[in-house]
């Protein structure tokens, strides 16, 4: 596995976070979901 540190915006942050609580995942996990979903868009 890779770390990777980005900086975004506080507004994204807060976004992602709450609706990773409202999923009831991580917020790791919610971002990993993210961008496996942005690349199969993008096949």
């Amino acid at each position: 596995m890779v770390n990777i540190n980005i900086e975004i915006p506080d507004e994204i942050h807060k976004k992602a976070k709450l609706s990773s609580i409202m999923k009831e995942i991580t917020l790791k996990d919610f971002i990993i979901h993210a961008i496996e979903e942005k690349l199969n868009k993008h096949k």
